[in-house]
């Protein structure tokens, strides 16, 4: 996966093909699959090339078949229909002619209307006055090659313990995680960059909150995996200063966990909402 805030930027350059097909290019920084984030924000970005004066406001993913991170992605994107307010768009991301990713995603015209948000969580502290995770995770830093501890492009600072090691608290912690994240460089203020990388970011630690509950972690024996991912897009990010992720899961059965996700920035503008259900194998 991506190390530095740039290598994220330019996965997110994807080039067109003609006919509203674009590739986006592969993520070759050491990870062996295609991370979903990225298949998501690609997508996002494709899509919005055949979109005119609309800004997206929704996304509805499923993630079919593992992508190889060693291979580019197409997205071939199909314009259902373009109505007096709403476009929709539809895509689906491939390798080597293999489907991968299928995604809906819907935009819309600026418009006046009522408005009104969640407040910011009460009681969160602030981001100065937390660990960075790589200082948190520095015990374990001789596991998987250095995981834990490895160059990440964004600052995440947990609330309270990220689940690995919640692992070694005695009991199992309630299935909530909340963590701060600020880009190590500068964002662009194009919009769409902006909420492209607001995608990649949030499918990043959306699962934590399962993962506490269930006493297991991404790199643990079994499989943890995305099934789909759904993103509402209510303001544009500013990069520039601290956002905290606001994840819980109201639900597990049957080897699968439902996660939902608040994103704020400091001021307690709500950003974006979010909802994941993760296969637990």
């Amino acid at each position: 996966m991506a190390e530095t805030l740039q290598q994220v930027l330019d996965l997110l350059q994807i080039r067109p093909l003609g006919n509203d097909a674009f590739q986006g290019p592969a993520d070759e920084h050491g990870a062996e699959r295609t991370f979903g984030g990225l298949v998501a924000a690609q997508a996002l970005i494709a899509a919005s090339q055949t979109v005119a004066e609309r800004a997206a406001h929704s996304l509805h993913a499923y993630f079919l078949r593992p992508g190889s991170a060693h291979r580019p992605v197409v997205y071939d994107v199909e314009r259902i229909r373009d109505g007096r307010n709403i476009s929709t768009r539809r895509v689906a991301a491939s390798q080597v002619g293999t489907t991968i990713f299928e995604a809906y995603i819907s935009f819309c015209t600026t418009r006046q209307g009522i408005e009104y948000q969640d407040p910011l969580p009460d009681g969160v502290p602030h981001p100065e006055n937390l660990q960075p995770a790589e200082s948190v995770l520095a015990p374990y830093a001789h596991e998987d090659n250095g995981w834990w501890v490895r160059p990440r492009p964004f600052d995440m600072r947990y609330v309270a313990h990220p689940p690995r090691a919640a692992l070694d608290l005695a009991t199992a912690p309630p299935p909530r995680s909340r963590l701060w994240m600020h880009a190590r460089g500068s964002v662009p203020s194009d919009p769409l960059v902006r909420n492209g990388l607001l995608t990649f970011i949030s499918d990043l630690t959306l699962l934590d909150s399962v993962m506490l509950a269930d006493r297991r972690t991404t790199r643990s024996a079994g499989t943890i995996a995305s099934i789909d991912h759904a993103v509402w897009f209510h303001r544009t990010p500013d990069f520039e200063d601290w956002l905290l992720y606001d994840q819980t899961s109201p639900t597990a059965l049957q080897g699968r966990g439902l996660v939902t996700g608040r994103m704020f920035d400091r001021s307690g503008r709500l950003l974006c909402s979010v909802a994941q259900e993760g296969f637990l194998g």
